[in-house]
């Protein structure tokens, strides 16, 4: 399996500037091929799903929208005693026949040809299965889950091969929301206008990016960064490669890092770009600027969060992007200027400082970052809601330093720092300093910052290293302390959390995308489940090996 990926690798490098979407096999827009993103949506009803068609067996990749409130309707339900459970069901808690002498801890069928069997209606995988895909159950069908009913794929559009990522952001003003996703194959940002479901006017489609009159992909107007006379007036393309996404709060500033050149790029998606969401939805984010003269290789890139104060006075302030390097031991500060003063505006990135990484004996090979500032929102959120004493505690909470991690690769650690404070009216330059580096298994690839259910029953922040190479993820502490180590199957490495709720109906669960095998595992991240936390619960989609490796 070791030769497989870097074959792939190079072919996918010399292959992605010239996929032809109109040869060869249409893909199944429906099936999960080679997963590189997932998002959920702001209200928790959709988990959307970035498939790469990596190995080229189709001529495209998909974008499906699954309907995430019936994917945790199938999941087991973790009990401690049969109260817990309904009464037609008991907790499994004693060694038996029907649960392989193994309890789950899960409620079961009290009678009927499914009594005390953990995993019902699915069959449960042979101990030798679980170590290529693990978790108890078989594998879900999302076209036919148990208990029938209709797919859990409720929207599906084709994108160009080889994505590499998805990002949501909801509208700033008017319903709806939008995906972002960058396509290496054809070198562009790809858009999709998507529901909302944390508003009530409702948005009348699940996805639209021109699908319908363009053979169910999205069209050429929702490809965006090759069209330099309509996008921008610097005559851009898109160069090669795009990889890694950020973008602010309110979607206007969209940076793309670019892995085979010293290049980040710049879309903007401004009022124009978004529309009103009830009589139109703009005109798409534009191509606008590409900042060159950086290191070799970026490939991580994070937003830095904009302090309250800002919004609350209007401050002059310059959204951030911090960028991580494969080639070079920093990160680089980078500023976003809307140009808005000139006419006609044309907005720009700049160089805004940079910091070494000294906290790894190389520190080069960096690849995923994310950004914790959760303390500060925290402090933000207990501030008087008026007054001089708002300002001066607005202020004062611009100080607290954001958390950030990054996953090295060289020695393989989490990098673990935070911004660092000084005398400006926000308080703090955005620039962060590495406190310390925590050793973790070899091939870290993404790091992500979500909440888990702690101990106590309250949703709490962890930072999750994905680690594709060695089958992991590391699950640590905002300090940086390791807590708990996440096996999975092979190749993890898209990952988002869907956390939320309080009291009986607080739920944690962590969504990996396997993209070797193509499937997607759904993790239980519920402390309070001492026998299941940091376990697959269930198998999404059919573990199929890649063609390469048979």
């Amino acid at each position: 399996m070791k030769g497989f990926l870097p074959t792939l690798a190079l072919a996918s490098a010399v292959l992605s500037g010239c996929v032809d979407p109109g040869a060869g096999v249409e893909p199944p827009l429906n099936r999960i091929y080679f997963p590189v993103g997932l998002a959920i949506s702001p209200g928790a009803t959709r988990l959307y799903v970035a498939n790469s068609d990596f190995d080229l067996q189709f001529n495209a990749g998909s974008l499906q929208a699954m309907d995430l409130q019936r994917i945790r309707e199938l999941l087991p339900k973790y009990c401690t005693g049969d109260s817990e459970c309904d009464t037609s069901e008991r907790c499994d808690l004693t060694a038996s026949d029907a649960n392989g002498g193994i309890p789950s801890h899960w409620c079961v069928a009290r009678e009927g040809e499914r009594a005390g069997k953990p995993c019902g209606a699915l069959s449960e995988k042979s101990l030798a299965s679980r170590v290529i895909a693990p978790g108890r159950c078989s594998y879900v069908d999302p076209q036919n889950p148990p208990g029938g009913g209709k797919s859990l794929v409720v929207g599906s559009v084709g994108i160009g091969a080889f994505a590499t990522d998805v990002l949501y952001r909801a509208r700033p003003t008017g319903p709806g929301g939008r995906l972002f996703i960058p396509v290496r194959g054809d070198s562009t940002l790809h858009y999709i206008d998507v529901k909302n479901d944390t508003d009530e006017s409702g948005v009348p489609f699940e996805l639209e990016c021109g699908q319908g009159g363009n053979d169910g992909r999205c069209d050429d107007q929702h490809r965006r960064g090759d069209d330099p006379e309509e996008e921008n007036t610097r005559g851009l393309r898109l160069a090669a490669e795009p990889f890694g996404i950020a973008a602010t709060d309110d979607g206007e500033a969209i940076v793309l890092t670019h892995q085979t050149e010293g290049i980040a790029s710049l879309f903007v998606n401004d009022a124009e770009a978004w529309g009103d969401g009830v009589t139109n939805f703009g005109v798409g984010p534009k191509l606008e600027f590409a900042v060159g003269g950086l290191p070799a290789r970026p490939i991580g890139v994070a937003a830095l969060p904009e302090p309250g104060i800002v919004k609350e006075k209007n401050l002059a302030y310059q959204p951030g992007f911090l960028v991580t390097f494969r080639d070079s031991a920093e990160v680089r500060l980078l500023r976003y200027y809307s140009d808005q003063a000139s006419q006609p505006p044309r907005p720009f990135l700049q160089q805004a400082g940079a910091v070494a990484i000294t906290a790894n004996s190389l520190g080069y090979d960096s690849r995923g970052i994310a950004i914790d500032s959760s303390k500060r929102a925290a402090c933000e959120a207990g501030c008087p809601l008026g007054g001089d004493a708002r300002e001066t505690c607005l202020n004062d909470c611009a100080a607290v330093p954001a958390g950030v991690y990054i996953a090295n690769r060289t020695p393989a650690t989490l990098l673990v720092g935070e911004t660092r404070p000084n005398a400006s009216a926000t308080s703090s330059d955005d620039l962060p300093h590495f406190k310390t580096s925590v050793p973790i298994s070899f091939g870290p690839s993404r790091v992500v910052v979500a909440n888990v259910i702690d101990k106590n029953g309250t949703l709490a922040p962890r930072v999750f290293v994905v680690c594709f190479d060695s089958r992991s993820i590391f699950v640590f502490t905002p300090e940086g302390q390791y807590e708990s180590k996440i096996e999975t199957g092979r190749g993890p490495h898209a990952f988002a959390v869907d956390s939320g709720g309080e009291g009986t109906d607080i739920r944690a669960l962590g969504f990996v995308g396997h993209f070797t095998d193509s499937y997607i595992g759904v993790i239980d991240l519920d402390q309070r489940h001492k026998s299941t936390y940091g376990t697959i619960l269930m198998t999404l989609g059919r573990p199929v090996a890649p063609r390469a490796s048979k």
